[in-house]
């Protein structure tokens, strides 16, 4: 079975694992998410209401270097990385330059953005603008509404799981009190915890108030940014291709561990275990031994008791399933030569 650690040091994210950051220009609340690659970037701009995207690449991409920033040489690679060192500070200095002008083609109806933003490159003036066309309609449930709807549920989710947690705390201390236990300190004696009473002191709480006020920004703050990503990853695994699909490898060490959970479910005693085909007729540990057989006849051939046999019949398992650790190994070792001779094929 492809195992999830697998998967994500193989999975490239896509711009919809990107979590949204809050801007907020000229008194008007933004969000925005962004990919940068050495040669690419891809952005996503939307007020809550429209969404606006662009992504641009290799020539495209330097054409517009040379026409905003015509007296900067420097490399793609360091253009993009300013570019998104600008964006990042977002969050941390609201007086960040950037700028958002809306325009229209004539006679059209598309509102198109212009997202300029301004900064220093090695002690020189540096500029950039984003020039955003609307998004495709179903940009904005796969970014946003979608992945919104699934934090909201994992959240309650955690938070049922945090109730538990708490009313298991309160019964343990509620077994140190009848012990005798009591608190050092009198302040930092809590209550019992009642769920109904702390859902209505949230309703009734100048914080919630406060948060409908400021939901906006609050939403993406660097905890709902770090859901966003484990909700995005979470999903691609779920919804991965390979999730489920087993290679030979795992059938083998699925049958090597099936084998080895019979053992465990039954004991280490071979009395208790069903025996290979080979010992069946050797040893029957729940029946009485047969009148018209002495206890010499019980021996087999190799003149191995009964009692022997058994540890022959370990070994010989143990030797079967070294040969398929053996040949797990050389399985592995051939996969990862052929790709080594893919990639050079690839270069």
């Amino acid at each position: 079975m492809s195992s999830e650690v697998e998967w994500r040091r193989k999975w490239k994210p896509t711009l919809t694992a990107y979590p949204w950051q809050p801007i907020k220009i000229h008194g008007t609340v933004y969000m925005i998410k962004y990919k940068f690659t050495p040669n690419s970037y891809e952005l996503l701009l939307t007020d809550l209401k429209h969404f606006w995207y662009e992504e641009l690449a290799d020539n495209k991409l330097q054409k517009r270097v040379k026409k905003l920033n015509p007296g900067i040489e420097a490399p793609l690679t360091r253009i993009l990385d300013q570019v998104k060192s600008v964006l990042d500070k977002t969050q941390e200095d609201p007086n960040t330059a950037i700028k958002i002008s809306f325009q229209t083609e004539d006679g059209g109806q598309d509102v198109r953005v212009l997202m300029s933003l301004t900064s220093q490159l090695a002690g020189l003036p540096f500029s950039w603008n984003f020039h955003c066309l609307p998004a495709e309609q179903h940009m904005g449930s796969e970014h946003l509404t979608l992945p919104l709807m699934a934090m909201v549920s994992e959240l309650s989710r955690r938070q049922r799981e945090l109730f538990q947690v708490i009313q298991a705390k309160d019964k343990q201390i509620d077994d140190y009190k009848g012990q005798g236990a009591k608190v050092s300190r009198k302040h930092i004696e809590t209550t019992k915890f009642v769920e109904t009473a702390f859902e209505m002191s949230m309703m009734t709480s100048q914080g919630f108030e406060d948060q409908m006020r400021n939901f906006e920004l609050d939403t993406f703050n660097s905890r709902g940014q770090d859901l966003y990503r484990q909700i995005m990853t979470k999903h691609a695994w779920v919804h991965s291709p390979t999730k489920g699909m087993k290679s030979d490898d795992d059938s083998l060490l699925d049958d090597m561990s099936s084998s080895e959970d019979k053992k465990r479910s039954t004991g280490d005693s071979w009395g208790n275990s069903r025996l290979p085909p080979s010992l069946q007729q050797s040893r029957s540990p729940n029946k009485t031994p047969s009148p018209n057989k002495t206890p010499s006849s019980a021996k087999t051939s190799n003149n191995a008791t009964p009692e022997s046999s058994p540890v022959k019949g370990h070994d010989s398992e143990l030797l079967r399933r070294q040969a398929l650790e053996r040949r797990l190994e050389e399985e592995e070792a051939k996969k990862m030569e052929k790709a080594r001779k893919k990639k050079k094929i690839a270069f």
